[in-house]
Formats: C-alpha cells, structure tokens, sequence
C-alpha cells in the first residue's frame, strides 16, 4: 500500500485561499477595451470579489487587468526577503493536483526537514489537510471567490500548514543580491523535486501555486485574466514593493501556462507598444 495515495484518498474539502480556472485559448487579435487616465497603478485598498478589475484590456477576447501592464513584480525570495509569504497559508489544490503529486512524494518529501517528515507519516501520507483540525485566518470574500473560482466548494482542498507556511516548506539558503552572502529562505519541496527531475515546474507544481498573483475566472460569459484581489497580500512584500519588471514581462511563462503561447505573445505585444512610458518607469 502506498502511504501518500491512501493518505490523499481520504481529503477533506475545504473552502479557503486562492484558486484558477484553467483555460487554453489561441490569440488572434487585440483590441483596447477601456483604459483611464494613469500611468502606474497599484492594489486597491479592499478585495474585490464577483466583479471585473476597474479597469480591463480587451486581448483576443479576454478581459485582461490594466494593471498587469502598469505594476512592477518580481517573485524573488532572497531580494524580497519574504520567508515565502505567499506560501503563508499555504494553497488551495484540486483533485489533479493530488492525484498529480502522490506518485512522487517519496522523492519530494526528501526536501523537508525530519519534523514536517514525522507529521506526514502520523497523517498517513495525506498532506491535505483537514479543516476540523486546522483554523483558518481567510476572509468571507476569498471564500466567495474560491467557490466562483472552482464552481463548487467540494472540489476545494487546502494544504496542510505548519509552522505558519505550507507543510512542503523547507529551510535553505540563497545568495543576497547585494554582498553575495547566504541569507536564510524557504523553498518549496514540489518546485525543487520538479526542477530536479528536470521537469516543467509549472506542469507539475499546483496549479493555485503556478498561477499566483494572477488569476483567470469566467464574469458574464468573458474570460478574466486579472491580479488576485486577496486581504492575504498585505503580508506579501512582492505585492507591496514595486521593483523588477512589469508583471506583464515578470509572469510571461504564467500566462502562457495559463492561457497559450499565442495569447502571451499578444499579452508581450500589446505591452510593448501601449506601455513604452511604464516600461522606462521601471
């Protein structure tokens, strides 16, 4: 019997954190939909749940944020010293995503230190957690968008969290970007089991975790592309700190997973010759 597959058989749903629908589309054409004045905009002081972003780019027929073409991003947990913030809480994952893992958790749990090693064995391999045990600090809005998002809660699970951060956390270290010397991070397990197997990381990580800050959702029968609206990104330096490129440039390869080649080609177009002030800006 193999321990993380019954472990991941018995999961409980469970209704908070982040959460993407994925869908594949071809682009084709480009064309602006609504555009206000300003030139670099950030989050909006409260989430916004059920509704569009307040300003939208129309690409190929999809709705796409404005401000993915206006906001500096740059996931680097050593230049933001962020102990992986976004891994906080750690992430919402669907029936695939478990399915997808149980096969490699040997391989992946190798990563974590003794402790997290003994928790997941007394849990009997599952690494989904459950919400009679584990309380939550998620908001009622992140719950509404998660059942939008994923169409109905049972098909929500959430990981396990200890320590404060998602149960595939591990302690390491990295350079600093400004002396060279080693600081103190936290990587995730799947991300480096992926990447030492030499596979497409985005492919085989979970999906709430590939897509992250961007989300994509169906609102009256459009495709959204748009920056997660969450209380959570308070706590999130990459979302409060506005270096590095544009996020348009920055998640080039998380669009394309989310939405194709073709569409992300049309995304990089539209942002070179609509943006040239945001792109000297930055």
């Amino acid at each position: 019997m193999n321990p993380w597959r019954e472990g991941a058989r018995r999961g409980f749903t469970c209704s908070i954190g982040r959460g993407v629908l994925s869908i594949q589309r071809n682009a084709v054409t480009t064309r602006q939909f609504f555009c206000p004045a300003g030139v670099r905009e950030v989050y909006t002081a409260f989430p916004i749940v059920g509704f569009l972003p307040e300003s939208c780019i129309e690409i190929d027929g999809v709705l796409v944020d404005r401000r993915i073409f206006t906001t500096p991003f740059i996931c680097d947990v050593a230049l933001q010293n962020c102990g992986s913030a976004c891994c906080h809480r750690g992430c919402v994952v669907t029936p695939g995503d478990v399915e997808r893992l149980i096969p490699h958790m040997d391989g992946i749990v190798r990563y974590l230190p003794e402790a997290k090693r003994d928790f997941l064995r007394r849990e009997g391999g599952q690494f989904v957690g459950d919400p009679r045990r584990q309380g939550t600090d998620m908001r009622p809005q992140e719950t509404v968008a998660m059942i939008r998002f994923f169409k109905s809660p049972d098909e929500m699970r959430c990981m396990w969290v200890l320590d404060d951060g998602c149960v595939f956390l591990y302690p390491s270290t990295e350079p600093a970007p400004e002396n060279g010397q080693a600081v103190p991070v936290q990587h995730c397990a799947v991300h480096s089991y992926a990447m030492e197997q030499g596979m497409d990381w985005k492919a085989f990580k979970q999906t709430d975790c590939v897509q992250y800050p961007l989300c994509i959702y169906e609102k009256d029968g459009r495709t959204v592309l748009a920056l997660q609206e969450e209380p959570g990104r308070a706590a999130v330096p990459c979302l409060n700190n506005p270096i590095g490129p544009l996020m348009y440039r920055s998640l080039a390869g998380t669009i394309t997973y989310l939405l194709g080649e073709p569409f992300n080609e049309q995304v990089q177009a539209y942002g070179r010759a609509h943006f040239p002030e945001c792109e000297s800006a930055g």
